[in-house]
Parts: C-alpha cells; structure tokens; sequence
C-alpha cells in the first residue's frame, strides 16, 4: 500500500456506495421490460438480451480486474468504472433504436464488472484484520439492498415518466458516486505493471461467456446449442487454468491451493444462487399467479431485504470473534427451512405471511455471504487477495446466472401445471442446494484447523 494516511472508514463508505450502484443496475430495468418493447417493437424474449448482454459482459470483464488494480491507480480506476457507467447511461437514455440501447447497455456492464471486484478489493486492503468480517458485512448489506431498492424506485419512475428517465436517475447516482471518490478516495494498490497476457484473457473471456450463455438459454434457447456453448466453454477454462501455471499470470489460481477457499468458494456460489432464485421467483408468482401489482410485489420482500442489511454488519463482527462454525450453518438451516414453509403455505395466497416466511430466507444469506467471504480472504496473503476477489467476483456472476436462468427455467417447466406447483419445485431445488451448502459449511472449520495444523 502507498504511503499515505488512509482511513479504513473512508474507504469502506466508498466501498459500499461502489457495491450499492453497481447492483442496484443488475435489476432496474426488469419492471421496464414491457415500455421498452412497447417502444422498439420488439418481443420480450429479445427485450432481456437488457440483462443477458449485462451479465455476460459484467463477467467477461471481471477475470482482470486483478490486473487492472495492479496495472492502474486505483482512483484512476475508480474514475473509468464510474464515468463508463454514466457514459452507458447516457447513451441507453438517448437511444433512437433497440441496438443503440443494448450497446449503452454493454458499455454500462464494463464500468460493473470494474467497480465491484476494486471495491471489495480495497476494502479488504484497508480494513482492520481483526474487523474484516464487519466491513465485508456491510458491503454485502449494499449488494443486497441494490437490487431490491432499484425494482421500488424504477417501479415509482415508471408510474409517473417515461422508461429512458431511469437511466437518466441512474447517471446522477453513478455521478455522486464518482465524486464522493473525487474527494475522498486515495491510491491505494501497490503497482506492478505486469505484461498483459492476451490469449489468457480470450480464453477465460470466451470460456465464461459459453458457460454463462449455456445456462441463461438452457431452458428457452435450442438445447443442443446450449450443451454444445456449455462443453466448448468448459475446454476453453481448462485450457486458461492450465496457462495460469506460467509465470505472472492473469489470475494466480493459488488460493484454490487452500482447500477452505475452495469450499467457502462453494459456499458463497449456492447461497448466491438461492437468494437470486428467490428473490425473483416469490415476486414473479405474486404478480403472474395472485395478480399482484409490481410494486406491492417488491414490498413484499423489501423487510425481509431490510432486515438481512441490517444484520450483515453483525453477522461479520461474529465471525471476527467466533469463526464460521456456528453463524454459516446457521444461515443454510433457514434458508433451507423456510423455503419450505414458503412452499407449504404457497397455496394459501397470504401475503403478510409470504413476507414473513421470507425475512428468514434472505437473513439467512447475510449471515453466509460476509462470514463465509470475509473468513476465506483472511486466509490469503496481501499478494493473493486481489486473485481470490476475482474468483469470488466470478463464482459470484455465474451462480447469479445460475440463480436467475435455471430456477425460472425450472419454474417455467412446471408453471404450466400451475403457480403453486412450479413454485414448490423451484423452492424444493433450493432446499436441495441449501442442505448442499449446509454439509459443506461444518466442514470449513475443520478443514481450516486442519490446514493451519499442516503449516
């Protein structure tokens, strides 16, 4: 780190504010998605390319940001992340056809995929060891209420203005954000300036877009092409993990030396998965299969989304004292018990009960996500670190992926029974994943004494 004073506060203030702009943008536009189609005259199957393009290039941009942070100064880079998300912005406003809106859209993605690896990455570097679990609580607190907070105000926007007034809310945002950086951020990485490895980065670039296209279209696409994306995708990683053993990599992949980060890598993904699949599967059957409004919909899982918030920060200074062995089983025990429940009353159409049933469900993934990250990242030296937010940056955008596509998918298989049995069997995949993630997390602590024993 440079040698200036930095104040680990500070930092974090900027921390949080880079993670809450860069998700609240994951889901603004999905309660825009008919206005827009309305508009270009286009299907709704081609309106979510919106999200699909996002995510792929969120993904595809993510692999160096390791590099970057080592390569660019971090206020530098903290200014391109946020100019690119305005510049996205601008252009998804003035836009005269669907093309010009799904590339403002891609250019809006890159400054994503920038911003929320360098804002866990300086977190990390400038937050007090023995408090690590509390700072990344409260940047998880941010990404969880960004998606959920972005579907309320877009909902509002969208009952008084037009559909391109969002992207203009959304520069100003992106704008506050760059300048409290202008003013408060310092450089904080130490640079290296390594060469950049381009075959490297095709590799994984292509690699992730034909794993994470795979699943996004597996239940809506041509199957065949799926498999086909999915298999040459998984080559393509391989043949990147294996270039990796080369000298100054693009992304070291030491930290998967620790079989405890690899774990807790799994860990996070499964719990990720389960709280994207919820969060939009509960609101999806309120409105198609109760018809409920969008808006009332959203509040149905806005406690819930509140309380989680709320207790992340706590969930991180408890792992800071206690370890993950009690609060991480913990998390997956409500997760998985409650999506039951959810299951079992679905029927009864009850929707103080629904948001009830709910808060469990989602507090059960503040108390995985900040513990299970925060305890893997201090197992990992100042070196390490910045490649260990970039496979957790990665397993972070595929389970989403995973969370989003193949739920639905499996919602949609059954939908057409009825809303209650696709929902049941969506929450019933999430239980499975919850007892998953369960078993492995009594595992973690184990396997930390045991390597801690071997050093």
């Amino acid at each position: 780190m440079n040698n200036v004073t930095i104040n680990p506060k500070v930092v974090l203030f900027i921390a949080a504010f880079a993670a809450f702009i860069a998700t609240f943008n994951e889901t603004y536009l999905n309660v825009a998605f008919t206005p827009i189609a309305e508009t270009f005259s286009i299907d709704l199957i081609t309106v979510k390319w919106l999200t699909t393009a996002y995510m792929l290039g969120a993904a595809v941009v993510v692999p160096i940001s390791a590099y970057l942070y080592r390569s660019i100064k971090t206020r530098h880079l903290f200014f391109a992340s946020l100019i690119l998300l305005i510049a996205g912005s601008v252009v998804c406003a003035l836009s005269v056809n669907f093309p010009m809106l799904l590339i403002g859209r891609i250019i809006q993605s890159i400054g994503t995929g920038i911003l929320i690896p360098l804002g866990m990455n300086i977190n990390v570097a400038c937050a007090p060891r023995q408090k690590l679990g509390k700072y990344i609580g409260i940047v998880i607190a941010m990404t969880t209420i960004g998606p959920s907070a972005s579907i309320l105000v877009a909902g509002g926007l969208l009952s008084c203005a037009d559909w391109r007034t969002l992207f203009w809310v959304y520069a100003v945002f992106s704008l506050i954000c760059l300048i409290c950086g202008m003013c408060l951020l310092k450089n904080i990485a130490e640079l290296n300036r390594r060469k950049f490895d381009v075959l490297s980065y095709a590799l994984i670039g292509l690699g992730l877009i034909g794993v994470m296209y795979s699943i996004s279209v597996a239940f809506t696409g041509n199957l065949l092409f799926a498999v086909l994306s999915f298999v040459i995708g998984l080559v393509l990683l391989f043949i990147f993990a294996a270039r990796q053993k080369r000298p100054a990599p693009l992304i070291s992949l030491q930290p998967f030396k620790y079989p405890v980060f690899t774990i807790g890598l799994i860990i996070n993904m499964l719990a990720i998965i389960a709280m994207f699949a919820m969060n939009i599967l509960l609101p999806y059957y309120l409105q198609t299969s109760l018809g409920v409004e969008p808006i009332i919909a959203s509040l149905t899982i806005f406690p819930a989304i509140l309380l989680s918030s709320a207790l992340a920060p706590a969930a991180g200074r408890f792992c800071d004292k206690h370890g993950p062995k009690v609060i991480v089983p913990a998390g997956f025990i409500l997760m998985g018990v409650f999506s039951v429940l959810l299951a079992a009353f679905i029927n009864t159409g009850n929707i103080i009960l629904f948001a009830l049933l709910y808060i469990p469900v989602i507090c059960g993934s503040s108390i995985i996500l900040g513990p299970a990250q925060s305890f893997i990242l201090s197992r990992l030296s100042g070196e390490e670190n910045p490649h260990g937010v970039v496979l957790l940056s990665t397993g972070f955008q595929i389970a989403g992926c995973i969370g989003s596509s193949v739920f639905t998918g499996v919602y949609a298989v059954f939908e057409t029974a009825s809303g209650e049995l696709a929902f049941t069997a969506a929450a019933g995949l999430t239980a499975v994943c919850m007892l998953c993630g369960f078993i492995l997390s009594l595992t973690l602590s184990a396997v930390n004494r045991r390597e801690r024993g071997a050093e």
